[in-house]
Protein backbone atom coordinates (compact mmCIF):
# COMPACT_ATOMS: atom_id res chain seq x y z
CA UNK A 1 0.00 0.00 0.00
CA UNK A 2 1.60 3.48 -1.10
CA UNK A 3 2.60 5.68 1.89
CA UNK A 4 -0.24 7.96 3.28
CA UNK A 5 -3.25 5.76 1.83
CA UNK A 6 -4.12 4.32 5.21
CA UNK A 7 -4.74 8.12 6.16
CA UNK A 8 -6.58 9.13 3.30
CA UNK A 9 -8.82 6.06 3.44
CA UNK A 10 -9.33 6.98 7.38
CA UNK A 11 -10.14 10.58 6.47
CA UNK A 12 -13.03 9.69 3.95
CA UNK A 13 -16.45 10.21 5.49
CA UNK A 14 -18.48 6.76 5.32
CA UNK A 15 -22.40 6.89 4.99
CA UNK A 16 -24.79 5.26 7.64
CA UNK A 17 -25.45 2.13 6.82
CA UNK A 18 -29.49 1.37 6.15
CA UNK A 19 -31.18 -0.60 8.96
CA UNK A 20 -34.73 -1.74 9.28
CA UNK A 21 -35.43 0.65 11.96
CA UNK A 22 -34.11 3.55 10.14
CA UNK A 23 -36.13 2.03 7.08
CA UNK A 24 -39.26 1.87 9.32
CA UNK A 25 -39.33 5.40 10.02
CA UNK A 26 -38.96 6.59 6.98
CA UNK A 27 -42.14 4.78 5.93
CA UNK A 28 -43.97 5.92 8.72
CA UNK A 29 -43.26 9.55 7.99
CA UNK A 30 -44.76 9.27 4.50
CA UNK A 31 -48.00 7.68 5.61
CA UNK A 32 -48.19 10.77 8.38
CA UNK A 33 -47.72 12.79 5.29
CA UNK A 34 -50.30 11.59 3.08
CA UNK A 35 -52.85 11.65 5.82
CA UNK A 36 -52.18 14.89 6.53
CA UNK A 37 -55.47 16.66 5.75
CA UNK A 38 -55.93 19.61 3.44
CA UNK A 39 -55.60 22.80 4.67
CA UNK A 40 -58.43 24.93 5.05
CA UNK A 41 -59.48 27.03 2.25
CA UNK A 42 -62.12 26.98 -1.09
CA UNK A 43 -61.33 26.45 -4.58
CA UNK A 44 -62.82 28.77 -6.97
CA UNK A 45 -63.32 28.73 -10.44
CA UNK A 46 -59.99 30.09 -13.17
CA UNK A 47 -61.63 32.71 -15.65
CA UNK A 48 -60.52 31.50 -18.79
CA UNK A 49 -60.52 34.72 -20.03
CA UNK A 50 -57.33 35.46 -17.91
CA UNK A 51 -55.67 34.02 -20.63
CA UNK A 52 -55.36 37.54 -22.07
CA UNK A 53 -53.24 38.04 -19.24
CA UNK A 54 -51.17 35.18 -19.80
CA UNK A 55 -50.58 35.64 -23.29
CA UNK A 56 -49.78 39.21 -22.76
CA UNK A 57 -46.93 37.73 -20.17
CA UNK A 58 -45.97 35.37 -22.62
CA UNK A 59 -45.06 37.79 -25.42
CA UNK A 60 -43.63 39.99 -23.43
CA UNK A 61 -41.03 37.44 -22.07
CA UNK A 62 -39.74 37.79 -25.38
CA UNK A 63 -38.58 41.00 -25.32
CA UNK A 64 -35.45 42.40 -24.01
CA UNK A 65 -36.93 44.61 -22.04
CA UNK A 66 -35.25 47.49 -19.93
CA UNK A 67 -36.97 50.62 -18.00
CA UNK A 68 -36.38 53.85 -16.68
CA UNK A 69 -38.06 55.46 -13.87
CA UNK A 70 -38.29 59.12 -13.05
CA UNK A 71 -40.37 61.80 -11.59
CA UNK A 72 -42.14 64.81 -12.93
CA UNK A 73 -43.54 67.69 -10.77
CA UNK A 74 -47.11 67.45 -10.94
CA UNK A 75 -47.73 70.80 -9.63
CA UNK A 76 -48.03 72.70 -12.83
CA UNK A 77 -50.00 70.09 -14.47
CA UNK A 78 -52.81 70.64 -11.46
CA UNK A 79 -52.53 74.37 -11.80
CA UNK A 80 -52.90 73.52 -15.80
CA UNK A 81 -55.67 71.48 -15.15
CA UNK A 82 -57.49 73.53 -12.55
CA UNK A 83 -57.48 76.59 -15.48
CA UNK A 84 -58.70 74.34 -17.93
CA UNK A 85 -62.24 73.60 -15.92
CA UNK A 86 -62.44 76.80 -15.11
CA UNK A 87 -62.69 78.38 -18.88
CA UNK A 88 -63.85 74.58 -20.12
CA UNK A 89 -66.78 72.23 -19.33
CA UNK A 90 -64.89 69.05 -20.74
CA UNK A 91 -63.37 67.37 -17.97
CA UNK A 92 -59.85 66.18 -18.11
CA UNK A 93 -58.27 63.55 -15.37
CA UNK A 94 -54.44 63.70 -14.97
CA UNK A 95 -54.03 59.99 -16.77
CA UNK A 96 -55.63 61.90 -20.06
CA UNK A 97 -53.57 64.42 -19.62
CA UNK A 98 -50.25 62.34 -19.23
CA UNK A 99 -51.14 60.38 -22.23
CA UNK A 100 -51.69 62.62 -24.57
CA UNK A 101 -48.05 64.32 -23.03
CA UNK A 102 -47.04 60.65 -23.95
CA UNK A 103 -48.53 60.53 -27.57
CA UNK A 104 -46.60 64.39 -28.19
CA UNK A 105 -43.50 63.18 -26.84
CA UNK A 106 -43.66 59.86 -29.13
CA UNK A 107 -45.06 62.23 -32.43
CA UNK A 108 -41.48 63.95 -32.37
CA UNK A 109 -39.92 60.71 -32.27
CA UNK A 110 -41.84 58.02 -34.29
CA UNK A 111 -38.85 55.77 -33.86
CA UNK A 112 -39.81 55.15 -30.14
CA UNK A 113 -42.84 53.38 -31.29
CA UNK A 114 -41.18 50.88 -34.34
CA UNK A 115 -41.53 47.56 -35.02
CA UNK A 116 -39.60 45.16 -36.47
CA UNK A 117 -40.84 43.54 -40.01
CA UNK A 118 -38.12 40.62 -40.59
CA UNK A 119 -34.72 40.90 -39.55
CA UNK A 120 -33.25 44.14 -41.34
CA UNK A 121 -36.85 46.40 -41.62
CA UNK A 122 -38.84 48.72 -39.13
CA UNK A 123 -42.15 49.90 -39.55
CA UNK A 124 -42.69 53.70 -38.22
CA UNK A 125 -45.95 54.14 -37.63
CA UNK A 126 -47.37 57.79 -38.19
CA UNK A 127 -50.30 57.54 -35.84
CA UNK A 128 -49.92 57.22 -31.77
CA UNK A 129 -52.61 54.52 -30.84
CA UNK A 130 -52.09 54.34 -27.07
CA UNK A 131 -53.47 51.09 -25.42
CA UNK A 132 -54.85 51.62 -22.05
CA UNK A 133 -55.02 48.84 -19.34
CA UNK A 134 -58.26 49.06 -17.59
CA UNK A 135 -59.59 47.14 -14.66
CA UNK A 136 -63.56 45.74 -15.27
CA UNK A 137 -65.31 42.98 -13.63
CA UNK A 138 -66.52 40.05 -15.22
CA UNK A 139 -68.01 37.10 -13.55
CA UNK A 140 -67.65 38.84 -10.28
CA UNK A 141 -63.83 38.84 -10.74
CA UNK A 142 -61.52 41.79 -11.41
CA UNK A 143 -59.76 41.44 -14.81
CA UNK A 144 -57.54 43.86 -16.55
CA UNK A 145 -58.72 44.19 -20.11
CA UNK A 146 -57.66 47.14 -22.62
CA UNK A 147 -58.50 49.65 -24.58
CA UNK A 148 -57.04 51.41 -27.21
CA UNK A 149 -57.17 55.36 -28.51
CA UNK A 150 -56.20 55.64 -31.93
CA UNK A 151 -54.55 58.39 -33.35
CA UNK A 152 -54.21 59.46 -29.71
CA UNK A 153 -51.65 62.67 -31.10
CA UNK A 154 -54.48 64.28 -33.04
CA UNK A 155 -57.20 64.12 -30.55
CA UNK A 156 -57.90 66.21 -28.00
CA UNK A 157 -57.25 65.68 -23.71
CA UNK A 158 -61.03 65.67 -23.29
CA UNK A 159 -61.49 62.98 -26.63
CA UNK A 160 -58.72 60.57 -24.68
CA UNK A 161 -60.70 61.01 -20.88
CA UNK A 162 -64.30 60.42 -22.84
CA UNK A 163 -63.40 57.47 -24.86
CA UNK A 164 -61.71 56.32 -21.48
CA UNK A 165 -65.01 56.63 -19.66
CA UNK A 166 -67.03 54.78 -22.08
CA UNK A 167 -64.36 51.93 -22.34
CA UNK A 168 -65.00 51.44 -18.25
CA UNK A 169 -68.83 51.41 -18.77
CA UNK A 170 -68.97 49.27 -22.58
CA UNK A 171 -70.79 45.90 -21.79
CA UNK A 172 -67.51 43.45 -22.28
CA UNK A 173 -67.94 41.14 -25.28
CA UNK A 174 -69.57 43.94 -27.68
CA UNK A 175 -68.37 46.49 -29.25
CA UNK A 176 -66.12 48.02 -26.61
CA UNK A 177 -62.84 46.95 -24.81
CA UNK A 178 -62.82 42.82 -25.15
CA UNK A 179 -65.03 42.95 -27.86
CA UNK A 180 -66.66 39.61 -28.98
CA UNK A 181 -64.12 38.29 -31.23
CA UNK A 182 -60.85 39.24 -28.93
CA UNK A 183 -62.98 37.47 -26.43
CA UNK A 184 -63.84 34.34 -28.52
CA UNK A 185 -59.81 34.46 -29.12
CA UNK A 186 -58.59 34.64 -25.88
CA UNK A 187 -61.59 31.48 -25.31
CA UNK A 188 -59.51 29.15 -27.49
CA UNK A 189 -57.22 26.30 -26.59
CA UNK A 190 -53.76 27.52 -25.80
CA UNK A 191 -52.07 26.08 -28.59
CA UNK A 192 -54.28 27.67 -31.03
CA UNK A 193 -53.87 30.86 -29.58
CA UNK A 194 -49.86 30.14 -29.77
CA UNK A 195 -50.03 30.00 -33.32
CA UNK A 196 -52.07 32.62 -34.28
CA UNK A 197 -49.73 34.77 -31.72
CA UNK A 198 -46.81 33.23 -33.96
CA UNK A 199 -48.39 35.23 -37.24
CA UNK A 200 -49.31 38.42 -35.21
CA UNK A 201 -46.06 38.58 -33.82
CA UNK A 202 -44.20 38.65 -37.11
CA UNK A 203 -46.13 41.09 -38.86
CA UNK A 204 -46.19 44.87 -37.20
CA UNK A 205 -49.51 45.82 -38.74
CA UNK A 206 -51.39 43.27 -37.74
CA UNK A 207 -49.68 43.63 -34.33
CA UNK A 208 -50.54 47.59 -34.14
CA UNK A 209 -54.34 46.27 -35.22
CA UNK A 210 -54.66 44.08 -32.30
CA UNK A 211 -52.69 46.01 -29.39
CA UNK A 212 -51.71 49.08 -30.81
CA UNK A 213 -47.89 50.81 -30.79
CA UNK A 214 -47.68 52.02 -27.15
CA UNK A 215 -48.86 50.71 -23.34
CA UNK A 216 -50.01 53.04 -21.10
CA UNK A 217 -50.90 51.55 -17.35
CA UNK A 218 -52.13 54.04 -14.39
CA UNK A 219 -51.42 52.64 -11.08
CA UNK A 220 -51.13 54.70 -9.03
CA UNK A 221 -54.64 55.30 -7.73
CA UNK A 222 -54.30 52.45 -6.46
CA UNK A 223 -51.53 53.36 -3.72
CA UNK A 224 -49.93 55.99 -1.66
CA UNK A 225 -46.54 57.21 -1.22
CA UNK A 226 -43.31 56.47 -3.72
CA UNK A 227 -44.22 53.54 -5.99
CA UNK A 228 -44.58 52.78 -10.20
CA UNK A 229 -45.10 49.58 -11.91
CA UNK A 230 -42.19 47.90 -14.16
CA UNK A 231 -44.74 45.95 -16.12
CA UNK A 232 -44.13 43.08 -18.50
CA UNK A 233 -44.77 43.84 -21.55
CA UNK A 234 -44.96 42.92 -25.50
CA UNK A 235 -44.58 46.44 -26.88
CA UNK A 236 -41.74 48.79 -27.84
CA UNK A 237 -42.65 51.73 -25.39
CA UNK A 238 -44.99 51.53 -22.15
CA UNK A 239 -45.39 53.86 -19.56
CA UNK A 240 -46.66 53.30 -16.52
CA UNK A 241 -48.45 56.08 -14.14
CA UNK A 242 -47.64 55.55 -10.79
CA UNK A 243 -48.27 57.38 -7.19
CA UNK A 244 -48.26 61.18 -6.31
CA UNK A 245 -46.01 61.48 -3.86
CA UNK A 246 -45.30 64.75 -1.57
CA UNK A 247 -41.59 65.93 -1.18
CA UNK A 248 -39.39 68.49 0.11
CA UNK A 249 -37.73 70.69 -2.40
CA UNK A 250 -34.94 73.42 -2.08
CA UNK A 251 -36.28 76.76 -3.99
CA UNK A 252 -34.36 79.96 -3.87
CA UNK A 253 -32.75 78.84 -0.17
CA UNK A 254 -36.56 77.78 1.31
CA UNK A 255 -37.34 74.40 1.52
CA UNK A 256 -41.04 73.78 0.32
CA UNK A 257 -43.34 70.70 -0.24
CA UNK A 258 -43.94 70.09 -3.69
CA UNK A 259 -45.81 67.05 -5.57
CA UNK A 260 -44.05 64.65 -8.05
CA UNK A 261 -45.68 61.61 -9.68
CA UNK A 262 -43.31 58.69 -10.18
CA UNK A 263 -43.40 57.22 -13.61
CA UNK A 264 -41.61 54.65 -15.24
CA UNK A 265 -40.94 54.06 -18.86
CA UNK A 266 -39.82 50.72 -20.79
CA UNK A 267 -38.98 49.90 -23.94
CA UNK A 268 -37.75 47.21 -25.93
CA UNK A 269 -34.30 47.35 -25.82
CA UNK A 270 -34.01 45.63 -29.79
CA UNK A 271 -35.02 48.56 -30.85
CA UNK A 272 -34.28 51.47 -28.63
CA UNK A 273 -31.12 52.18 -27.19
CA UNK A 274 -30.47 53.96 -23.58
CA UNK A 275 -29.42 57.57 -25.12
CA UNK A 276 -32.37 57.95 -26.91
CA UNK A 277 -34.62 56.67 -23.86
CA UNK A 278 -33.41 59.38 -21.90
CA UNK A 279 -33.46 61.79 -24.28
CA UNK A 280 -37.21 60.83 -24.89
CA UNK A 281 -38.10 61.07 -21.20
CA UNK A 282 -36.57 64.48 -20.62
CA UNK A 283 -38.90 65.76 -24.05
CA UNK A 284 -41.86 63.91 -22.24
CA UNK A 285 -41.23 65.57 -18.81
CA UNK A 286 -40.87 68.93 -20.98
CA UNK A 287 -44.08 68.30 -22.45
CA UNK A 288 -45.66 67.54 -19.37
CA UNK A 289 -44.31 71.08 -17.63
CA UNK A 290 -45.44 73.15 -20.71
CA UNK A 291 -48.89 72.09 -20.39
CA UNK A 292 -48.91 71.39 -24.49
CA UNK A 293 -51.43 68.72 -23.75
CA UNK A 294 -54.03 71.12 -23.15
CA UNK A 295 -55.61 73.61 -25.77
CA UNK A 296 -53.61 77.45 -25.64
CA UNK A 297 -56.93 78.79 -24.93
CA UNK A 298 -60.45 77.58 -23.98
CA UNK A 299 -63.34 79.51 -24.39
CA UNK A 300 -65.60 79.69 -22.06
CA UNK A 301 -68.72 77.71 -22.77
CA UNK A 302 -71.35 80.71 -22.59
CA UNK A 303 -69.21 82.45 -25.06
CA UNK A 304 -69.30 79.90 -27.68
CA UNK A 305 -72.92 79.53 -28.45
CA UNK A 306 -73.53 83.06 -29.47
CA UNK A 307 -70.50 83.09 -31.80
CA UNK A 308 -71.61 80.41 -34.16
CA UNK A 309 -74.69 82.45 -35.21
CA UNK A 310 -72.89 85.31 -36.27
CA UNK A 311 -71.28 84.98 -39.35
CA UNK A 312 -70.51 87.40 -42.12
CA UNK A 313 -71.22 87.65 -45.69
CA UNK A 314 -68.17 86.03 -46.58
CA UNK A 315 -68.24 83.43 -44.27
CA UNK A 316 -71.20 81.64 -45.87
CA UNK A 317 -70.84 78.12 -46.85
CA UNK A 318 -67.65 78.16 -44.09
CA UNK A 319 -68.06 75.14 -40.89
CA UNK A 320 -68.58 77.37 -38.00
CA UNK A 321 -66.85 76.13 -34.84
CA UNK A 322 -68.56 73.98 -32.01
CA UNK A 323 -67.33 74.12 -28.27
CA UNK A 324 -65.39 70.78 -29.09
CA UNK A 325 -64.05 72.04 -32.31
CA UNK A 326 -62.04 74.80 -30.87
CA UNK A 327 -59.46 74.40 -33.47
CA UNK A 328 -56.78 71.34 -35.22
CA UNK A 329 -54.08 73.04 -32.78
CA UNK A 330 -56.21 72.39 -29.52
CA UNK A 331 -55.48 68.44 -31.31
CA UNK A 332 -52.77 68.33 -32.85
CA UNK A 333 -49.45 68.20 -30.61
CA UNK A 334 -47.22 70.09 -33.40
CA UNK A 335 -49.87 72.82 -33.90
CA UNK A 336 -49.62 73.03 -30.13
CA UNK A 337 -46.16 73.27 -29.54
CA UNK A 338 -45.15 76.42 -28.83
CA UNK A 339 -47.75 77.51 -27.76
CA UNK A 340 -48.62 75.51 -24.34
CA UNK A 341 -49.00 78.15 -22.19
CA UNK A 342 -52.70 79.14 -21.24
CA UNK A 343 -53.33 82.74 -21.48
CA UNK A 344 -55.28 85.10 -18.41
Amino acid sequence: MPFGASETAEREPTLPQANFSRLRLIWSQLLDQLKMPPAPGRIVIYPRIRNFVRDVLAEGRRKNIAHLTFEADIGPMRERLAEHRRRSAELVSITSYVAKSFACAIEEDKRMQAYRLGKSRLVLFEDVDLVFMIEREWENEPIPVFSIVRAAQSKATHEIHRELQMAKEAPLGTDGPMNALEMQFFLLPSFLRRVLWFFVRRNPYWFKDVAGTALVSSMGMFTSGASVGVPITPMTLSLCIGSIEKKLALLDGQVIEREVLHLNISIDHDIIDGAPLVRFAERFKKILLDGRALPARTAEPHKIMPALGRMSAGAVGSRPRASGDLGSRNRDCAGQRGSGRLSP
